[in-house]
């Protein structure tokens, strides 16, 4: 009596999956909730064509939703959140839509693509939706075409001055009522990102841009890897949510094919040979590199690392350019391409030298190894970017390479010890983990409050750097450890070159508005260019770099090209012409 009769088709492979759930599991529930969970085996067979099975994090989430629960799911990257997120939308009746809200466009565009795997039509709402009224005016007000909305925070209210037309349509009843679920993704960004920054909109307050216009019978869920006590409490106020009718599914945050490791960085950020390591001290013919990542939080240094590691390796491996860099200011052509040859098991990108850009929702699974060079400002940062690694269940490397006021803790340990702008801008918690010397895991899940009994469990030979002297980091590595006599101090970096001159300051203004009159006349003029944001040609940040170097930097379209690291479609279509736009204007000088 405890599984209930099949009233219709499904594969064997559900079917059996559905008949071995355990006794304990089911005997808990009541009837109606039995049905729920046959209801969703049902669902997810017919939408994934018999490929995959619920797991009990997406069941559980289920009944909750479908009981009309407000849910809080904390669980660890690769546990099939996505998954929990799909499944109820999959069951809803004709006519019912769904929101998602994610902080990054990368995010955004990855549930595009699952969502509509599951045969659910679905739509990023982001500063790069196009602007075309035949869009807004059927496709988005029509709930009938898309029924799932991946959103971004700012599209949500007033945004740099103008309201978003996603934002007016949450002002609209006859569409809003349509909306059964509001989805929080990486909802911990509500507490690290929460507030306004500069043209920046906040996030933190969800609640009165949003969820107040949706009818009181829709769902809110909030998902997570990082969410600690101080987050819960914060995403129940901020999302409105009756404690009496919230559910939090709580699992383990630990991923136990991850192994952390922490060394000192030798010098300072600039000095590059802290990563030789990633480069092989053989390279036979054919050699492919493993896959890894790196994570730092300067966008320039993240271009200047790919380059220099590139130009260590031997030229007919260096030809393929191996390490991309990668962050949210290239042009969206160069991100998906980058992504797509990471992505692939044969492609020519095999290292990623990233921003905080790719550190969610950014799923590749066959990283074998994960490196933040410096440590990150706060300790769901450090979660999200180790996150990235091993999620096809193998082993990988977490290594951290901390400089030596987080390794040596010398706030703490040196009385005359000024902090610097980082160090006065890193957790507390961040700088505890980098000097630890007990087990790191044990470490994370007093963080995370993961009290689970798989909190501390690791399937490798090690558990972290601290936990067996017989640890060796090379172990893990290509290439050598870059080692010093003197390793707190500066001495392994070569000597500093002389500051780069730029163009005056009071000549910059007018170039940049040259460049901007320029990007607006094609973005008017081009059939295709029209349909999307101006940023798509030139970016304001593009803009800033061209117009602050010296009189005839350039001197012909392919410097242009590099120095903006553009790809060749992007160069045939613009180089030429934001030439002819900088030499006019030197010109004229």
């Amino acid at each position: 009596h405890l599984y209930p009769d099949i009233p219709l088709p499904m594969s064997i492979s559900s079917l059996d999956a559905f008949k071995a759930l355990p006794r304990p599991f089911m005997s808990a529930l009541t009837p109606p909730e039995r049905l729920r969970v046959l209801e969703a085996f049902m669902y997810l067979d017919f939408a994934s064509k018999g490929t995959k099975l619920p797991r009990d994090l997406q069941l559980r989430a289920y009944l909750a939703v479908k009981a009309g629960n407000d849910l809080l799911v904390r669980s660890g990257t690769g546990s099939g959140k996505t998954l929990a997120m799909i499944l109820p939308v999959v069951s809803l009746p004709k006519g019912k839509v769904v929101i998602t809200v994610s902080p990054l466009r990368l995010i955004q565009d990855n549930h595009v693509v699952e969502f509509t795997k599951y045969g659910i039509p679905s739509i990023a709402i982001n500063s790069y939706t196009s602007d075309d009224p035949a869009l807004w005016k059927v496709s988005l007000s029509n709930h009938s075409v898309y029924r799932h909305y991946s959103v971004s925070p700012e599209q949500c209210g007033p945004f740099q001055g103008h309201i978003p037309r996603f934002a007016k349509l949450l002002h609209d009843p006859k569409w809003v009522k349509h909306v059964a679920m509001l989805q929080i993704d990486e909802a911990h960004f509500i507490k690290t990102a929460g507030q306004a920054k500069g043209k920046e909109a906040a996030f933190r307050d969800l609640g009165e841009r949003l969820r107040v216009h949706l009818p009181a019978t829709a769902t809110c869920s909030a998902f997570s890897a990082s969410m600690p006590p101080s987050v819960m409490d914060l995403l129940t106020k901020t999302l409105r949510m009756n404690p009496a009718k919230t559910v939090k599914l709580e699992l383990t945050t630990n991923r136990p094919n991850l192994v952390r490791a922490v060394i000192p960085m030798i010098g300072l950020i600039n000095n590059f040979t802290n990563l030789h390591f990633l480069i092989p001290t053989s390279c036979p013919p054919n050699f492919v590199l493993p896959k890894s990542m790196v994570f730092l939080d300067n966008k320039r240094k993240a271009a200047q690392l790919a380059r220099y590691l590139n130009a260590q390796l031997p030229p007919a491996l260096a030809l393929r350019k191996p390490f991309r860099h990668y962050h949210s200011s290239m042009s969206k052509h160069y991100l998906e391409d980058t992504v797509d040859q990471f992505k692939g098991p044969a492609g020519d990108v095999r290292c990623l030298i990233a921003t905080e850009s790719a550190s969610n929702g950014f799923d590749v699974p066959d990283i074998s190894l994960i490196v933040l060079f410096g440590v990150p400002k706060t300790e769901f940062e450090d979660d999200q970017r180790g996150g990235r690694g091993g999620r096809d269940g193998r082993e990988c490397l977490v290594l951290t390479i901390a400089e030596r006021w987080a390794y040596y803790n010398s706030a703490e340990n040196d009385p005359q010890h000024v902090p610097g702008k980082k160090e006065r801008r890193t957790e507390p918690t961040v700088i505890a983990y980098a000097c630890s010397k007990g087990c790191r895991r044990q470490f994370l899940a007093r963080h995370n409050n993961d009290k689970t009994p798989l909190a501390l469990h690791f399937c490798g030979l090690f558990c972290c750097d601290n936990d067996d002297p017989n640890f060796d980091v090379s172990r893990y590595l290509i290439g050598p450890l870059l080692k010093s006599k003197h390793s707190d101090s500066d001495s392994e970096l070569p000597p500093r070159k002389p500051r780069k001159k730029y163009r005056p300051v009071a000549q910059r203004p007018e170039i940049a508005e040259a460049l901007l009159e320029w990007r607006t006349s094609v973005h008017a003029k081009d059939s295709v260019a029209k349909n999307f944001p101006m940023t798509y040609i030139l970016d304001d940040a593009s803009v800033t770099l061209l117009a602050r170097e010296l009189p005839r930097s350039f001197r012909i379209p392919a410097d242009i090209t590099t120095f903006l690291e553009e790809t060749a479609e992007w160069h045939a279509a613009h180089a030429l012409n934001i030439l002819s736009v900088i030499r006019l204007y030197d010109h004229q000088l």
